[in-house]
């Protein structure tokens, strides 16, 4: 007896269907989640479920037609790790994120691009909660913005997306330079800061890949270094691209580096 013939569209309207029946009962979830969190109740383990079921709707989304949706789960990401503490204020703006996932969700379309913008620019930014951070107290930078940390996740991302954020720029996260690459031509960050060394390509050949990309071309890039600056490792270089060695004096000369760039005023 022969196979029925599957309408292919049928078939992938019915797992768009699918994944927004899921994806509300994960939101669902994630609501009870920051309850938790918000009355103390084991909130490292609420946190980590929590971020189990973003990270989830972050890598469908885009798959079933709600790029938007995967977009600010991973602001929603960036703004929990660059987070100093987890606060009242922020829960509510951590909810604030999911809320937006939802309404986005329920009305079973994605947003235009005008109304994306509007969600994008009214999403809440870590760095207003955060105590100035010593080594930018006399330096105010521009408004709006955006860094893009290409390192993999870690405690060294960590305390540089904090120290960032806290200064009030806008942080994003990428954990490979194709992430990197993906996400400066959609969202056009002013600078990239990337390690030396990475699976996929150096943070060397990724300032010479951005400046040959005309969407990317103008984003400076600063290379983080284990290593002391070398002849070698500067020449050929972008004039938009810095070598910046890790260390106690990092901060010190990311700081400069921005300076020198115009990040502050």
């Amino acid at each position: 007896m022969p196979n029925p013939i599957v309408d292919v569209d049928d078939f992938i309207d019915q797992l768009r269907r699918e994944f927004i029946e899921t994806t509300s009962e994960r939101l669902n979830s994630v609501d009870d989640l920051i309850t938790e969190m918000m009355e103390g109740n084991d909130p490292d383990a609420a946190l980590a479920e929590f971020l189990r079921h973003i990270h989830s709707i972050k890598g469908q989304g885009a798959t079933f037609d709600f790029p938007s949706v995967t977009t600010v789960a991973h602001r929603l990401e960036d703004y929990i790790e660059t987070a100093a503490e987890h606060t009242a204020a922020q829960l509510k703006d951590i909810q604030y994120f999911v809320d937006v996932i939802r309404r986005i969700i329920e009305s079973g379309q994605d947003p235009d691009e005008k109304e994306q913008l509007a969600i994008l620019v009214a999403l809440p930014q870590s760095a207003k909660d955060f105590a100035e951070v010593e080594a930018f107290d006399e330096h105010k930078p521009i408004q709006d913005v955006k860094i893009v940390l290409v390192m993999p996740k870690g405690t060294q991302r960590k305390i540089i997306g904090k120290e960032l954020a806290a200064c009030g720029f806008q942080i994003s996260n990428a954990d490979t330079p194709i992430d990197a690459l993906k996400h400066a031509i959609n969202h056009k960050p002013d600078i990239v800061i990337a390690s030396r060394e990475m699976d996929q390509m150096g943070g060397q050949e990724l300032a010479r890949v951005f400046s040959s990309v005309e969407a990317t071309k103008n984003v400076h890039v600063v290379i983080a270094t284990t290593s002391a600056k070398t002849e070698q490792e500067v020449s050929g270089l972008p004039a938009t691209t810095r070598v910046i060695q890790k260390g106690p004096g990092f901060i010190d000369d990311l700081t400069d580096c921005l300076g020198g760039w115009g990040f502050f005023g």
